[in-house]
């Protein structure tokens, strides 16, 4: 394979563009070329040649299927392969694509690994394992070669558009329906055995034939095999050794066998079905019954290389979750930082009605996505007990200043007041940025719960080796809510809960080495959130 290709990144979003350039460089493509719209990639096409596309679906000027069809139109890149990059996971969006000449096609958000095999499937090769470092293929190729152009994808009419095999769950067509077009292996060293079962079979599968076991071995090595008839008694290679090969070869293992026998011995069945045959059918078979045993066995077979195949999403969904997680926390959270504190800041500054209006909007944006952040996916890992807190001394009178003055703003309600005497120089160890969204989801909280004219007071009280902070509001919460206040999916009055909040209160307080605790009765709740000093 030509390392030396030349490739074009086609996408609007220059983190997506970056992230993959460094795939395609771990891969050993070097030449690579960029460009933010279709338009631009057009024009770059136009002056210099390239080889492979990888393509964004939606962008503005120029779309991406916009320049897959100019590119099919184009004599110069009638064939160059072309990978779609896209959201669009509906089936007549893939249907679009196909129409219209695309090689491959990758929903996002991907993986470096499900990118990395979808790239090299496109070029004719299989990735062995996960890419970062990528392993090379395997074995590597003795000489350069060019860099495949697959034909591009005719153009059926809509009704007739095919779907190919995706990993994709839910494009597939029904069960029932692929079981139909499945392939039957028969093997028997006697012809007329082998046109009877034809017949019987050829109208509901394709047929493939072999009269010998090693002419077994060989088809079911070279061709797609849904199921194996095998007969036994074969010379040279019997059909127990036929078998017994045929599983110890990986890409054959897979394949459900039925024995097709007159030997219908006890011992003869359990010998088949030690080898690994699903089934043994004795010689004469009844049409009725073997077209039955087939169809029941391609059932099952498909059925379980559906759920093969989503226990592989689901391990890909995994990746995937880790490269958010990692994308999330370092590209994220901290341009959310820096715009929550200078929103802050501004807000302590003399401002005029329009200039506090926008800088409490900012700050209210940032403090909602630093939430969603933290309970999407750090709550995630810390139920998988891999959350690893960054704990530091910090000012936690301040913060909490801080976070009662943003909830005065942010529910500028004179109904409900926020008490909060800040004290001179009590230190907390935890997480600053976990500890924010803690105390101002309790806080949000407090100020939902309370009635018209009530007041929220926030205190801070010395512990051994911790500090407590207590936060008060008027109501009680419910009896039937009292019990499982802290657990997943507790039952809640709030309109538009979901049970998470003070279950995500609870765990954030747990991982950096601390507690909560709720009492409620007469008129009045109090939240105790217990965190270590240093």
């Amino acid at each position: 394979m030509d390392k030396s290709a030349s490739i074009l990144i086609v996408d609007d979003y220059l983190l997506i563009r970056t992230h993959v350039r460094q795939v395609l460089a771990e891969l050993g493509f070097l030449n690579v070329f960029q460009a933010d719209n279709g338009k631009t990639a057009q024009d770059l096409m136009r002056k210099q040649q390239i080889d492979i596309v990888v393509g964004d679906w939606g962008m503005p000027v120029m779309s991406g299927i916009d320049l897959l069809k100019w590119m099919r139109t184009d004599h110069r890149y009638a064939n160059t392969p072309f990978m779609m990059l896209t959201a669009e996971a509906n089936p007549q969006s893939v249907r679009t694509a196909l129409q219209a000449g695309v090689n491959a096609y990758m929903i996002k958000p991907f993986t470096v690994h499900s990118f990395a095999c979808k790239f090299m499937s496109m070029l004719g090769v299989q990735l062995e394992t996960a890419p970062g470092p990528f392993a090379r293929q395997h074995p590597p190729a003795p000489a350069p070669a060019p860099v495949p152009k697959p034909a591009p994808v005719p153009v059926p009419e809509p009704a007739a558009a095919v779907l190919p095999e995706s990993n994709v769950i839910g494009l597939d067509a029904p069960i029932g329906e692929r079981v139909k077009k499945s392939t039957v292996l028969i093997v028997d060293d006697i012809p007329t055995n082998i046109e009877v079962l034809a017949g019987v079979l050829k109208d509901e599968y394709a047929i493939k034939v072999a009269i010998s076991g090693k002419k077994a071995l060989e088809i079911a090595d070279a061709f797609h095999i849904d199921l194996i008839l095998l007969d036994i008694m074969m010379p040279l290679m019997d059909g127990f050794e036929t078998c017994r090969q045929l599983k110890a070869n990986p890409k054959t293992a897979h394949i459900p066998i039925i024995f097709l026998s007159a030997r219908d011995g006890t011992e003869d069945v359990v010998a088949g079905l030690r080898l690994g045959a699903v089934d043994y059918v004795s010689k004469p078979a009844d049409p009725t019954i073997l077209k039955a045993r087939l169809s029941a066995h391609l059932l099952l077979a498909t059925a379980l290389q559906d759920v093969k195949r989503q226990n592989e999403l689901l391990i890909e969904n995994a990746r995937l979750r880790e490269d958010v997680d990692r994308i999330t926390r370092h590209d994220l959270k901290s341009p959310i930082a820096v715009a929550l504190h200078g929103s802050q800041a501004l807000l302590v500054s003399p401002l005029t009605p329009s200039q506090r209006e926008h800088a409490h909007m900012i700050e209210t944006a940032a403090e909602n996505a630093l939430e969603m952040i933290n309970r999407t996916l750090d709550v995630y890992k810390m139920e998988q007990g891999s959350y690893q807190p960054a704990l530091q001394v910090f000012d936690l009178g301040d913060m909490l200043g801080r976070i009662c003055r943003q909830a005065q703003f942010t529910f500028d309600n004179d109904d409900v007041s926020v008490g909060y005497e800040q004290p001179e120089g009590v230190s907390c160890l935890g997480e600053p940025l976990l500890c924010y969204s803690l105390f101002n989801n309790v806080l949000k909280n407090a100020i939902e719960a309370s009635p018209p004219a009530g007041k929220v007071s926030v205190s801070i009280a010395p512990g051994y080796g911790n500090l407590h902070v207590m936060i008060d509001n008027a109501g009680d919460v419910p009896p039937a809510a009292r019990e499982r206040f802290f657990e997943k999916y507790a039952p809640s009055s709030k309109i538009g809960g979901n049970g998470l909040g003070t279950y995500s209160i609870r765990l954030m307080a747990e991982v950096q080495g601390g507690s909560v605790s709720m009492d409620t009765g007469h008129g009045r709740t109090r939240l105790t959130i217990t965190l270590p000093c240093p």
